[in-house]
């Protein structure tokens, strides 16, 4: 469904209460932003933050920012829902052998950010629009990827990885 992050968790309520199903688990596709209206209350209420990330400098700025702020003010706080927040590298090129990740690794240690061990590799579909000439859906956090898009994006790793930690 669409909704913002103003209206997130009463549209979801909403859904919830009209289908009268039972659901293991809702996923929300957030804004990158905390300064958004509405965002920092609706990471309050979820249990579990899972957070991209690319070896640029100016994602990771931005995205080590986002999940200290996220993990020192809700993680660790009390009176919050939130159970945890996992970071995800994203984009990742193979034939590049680089000192870079590793760089990154340890400042995310340094920070106490955990992250995932999956990796989801760069493909340049992922920088196509939503339809491509095909009528294929390229993009999309409505749809499912096609299969084999899916398995060399290695989506199958990443939403294994996440199940097992939101233990579902």
């Amino acid at each position: 469904m669409e909704t913002t992050p103003e209206k997130a968790m009463s549209d979801v309520q909403r859904y919830l209460d009209q289908t009268q199903r039972s659901f293991d688990l809702i996923m929300l596709d957030m804004p990158g932003t905390v300064s958004a209206p509405g965002v920092f209350r609706v990471l309050a209420e979820l249990d579990y933050i899972f957070v991209p990330m690319k070896a640029d400098k100016l994602v990771m700025e931005s995205a080590v920012s986002f999940a200290k702020a996220v993990n020192e003010q809700l993680v660790q706080n009390p009176d919050y829902n939130l159970r945890g927040l996992r970071m995800f590298w994203t984009m990742i090129d193979r034939r590049e052998r680089t000192p870079l990740y590793e760089q990154y690794e340890k400042a995310l240690d340094i920070f106490h950010l955990p992250r995932l061990k999956a990796q989801i590799p760069y493909r340049s579909r992922f920088n196509k629009e939503i339809l491509d000439a095909k009528g294929s859906i390229g993009r999309s956090t409505l749809f499912p990827a096609e299969k084999t898009f899916a398995q060399e994006a290695q989506i199958g790793a990443l939403a294994q990885e996440i199940l097992s930690i939101i233990e579902v």
